[in-house]
C-alpha cells in the first residue's frame, strides 16, 4: 500500500492510493505532527506500506518527519522539482527553486489532461501556472491567499479582527452594506478578476479554450470564473502525486 503526503506552510493532507485510486483522505495542521504519526503507525501495523511525499515546510520540519516516517514505513521517497520529468518540462532556470507541490501538479495535469492546462492552486498562497498539451511548463503567477490578505488590516484597529468569511453560495452582491463582507467580496474580486485576466491572455495566446484547473482547500469558493472548460479538483496534489509514483 502507497502513502501519499502533501506537506504545505499550514497543513499536512495524506491519502491512501491504491492502483492510482485515493482513499481516506485527511488534513492535519502542520502543528499536530504527533497525530501525523499515530495515524502513520496505525495504518502501518495493518499492513505494510511506502510513502510518497512532497513537500514545502522549512528543512528543520523536514528532518523532524524524516525521522518520525523512517521508522514506520518500509520506504520513504520524496517527490522533488526537476528539469524535466518524463516528457514535462521545468521553466524555472533553477527547477529546485519551484515548489515540488506546484511541480506535481503540472507533471499531473500534463499526465493526467495532455491539453493546454491553467492550474490555480488556492492555499496559503494563490499560485497559477501553465503547461502547454505538449508538457512544456511555461511559468506562473503568485498571489495573495486568503489568511496573508486579512493580515495587511492588522495594524487597522477596528478591522484587525475581521476575517474572510466563505460563502455556501456565490453572491449576486457587488456592493457590501458591512465592512466584514466588503473585506471577503474585496479579495473574492481581485482573485477572481486576476484568474479571468490571465486564462483570457493565455486562450488568446493559445488560440484554442484552455482547461481551468481549481484545485487547493479553497477552490471551490472562487465564483465569478469565466471558462468554458473549468475542473474542480481539491485534493489534486495527492492525485498528482499518485499518478507520478505509478509512473516510477
Amino acid at each position: 500500500m502507497i502513502v501519499l503526503v502533501d506537506i504545505g506552510n499550514s497543513q499536512i493532507k495524506v491519502a491512501i492510493s491504491k492502483n492510482a485510486n485515493l482513499s481516506r483522505i485527511k488534513n492535519f495542521s502542520l502543528k499536530d505532527l504527533y497525530l501525523v504519526k499515530k495515524y502513520f503507525i496505525d495504518i502501518c501495523n495493518k499492513e505494510k506500506s511506502s510513502l510518497f511525499y512532497s513537500s514545502v515546510s522549512s528543512n528543520n520540519f523536514e528532518k523532524k518527519f524524516r525521522n518520525i516516517t523512517n521508522s514506520i514505513f518500509t520506504k520513504v521517497t520524496q517527490f522533488k522539482s526537476t528539469k524535466s520529468f518524463l516528457t514535462v518540462k521545468n521553466a524555472y532556470k533553477t527547477p529546485n527553486k519551484l515548489g515540488s507541490d506546484r511541480w506535481s501538479q503540472v507533471v499531473g495535469a500534463h499526465m493526467i489532461y495532455k491539453s493546454n492546462t491553467m492550474i490555480v492552486s488556492c492555499g496559503s498562497v494563490i499560485s497559477v501556472d501553465y503547461v502547454t498539451s505538449k508538457g512544456s511548463h511555461k511559468g506562473g503567477i503568485l498571489l495573495s491567499g486568503a489568511n496573508r490578505y486579512t493580515k495587511c488590516f492588522f495594524d487597522i484597529d477596528n478591522l484587525k479582527d475581521i476575517k474572510l468569511t466563505r460563502k455556501t453560495k456565490p453572491s449576486l452582491n457587488v456592493i457590501e452594506r458591512t465592512t466584514a463582507k466588503q473585506i471577503s467580496t474585496g479579495y473574492e474580486l481581485m482573485i477572481s478578476s486576476s484568474i479571468n485576466k490571465i486564462y483570457s491572455e493565455l486562450n488568446r495566446e493559445s488560440g484554442q479554450d484552455v482547461l481551468l484547473l481549481l484545485t487547493g482547500s479553497y477552490a471551490a469558493d472562487i465564483s465569478n470564473i469565466v471558462a468554458k472548460n473549468k475542473i474542480i479538483e481539491p485534493h489534486f496534489v495527492l492525485k498528482s502525486l499518485s499518478v507520478i509514483e505509478n509512473c516510477i
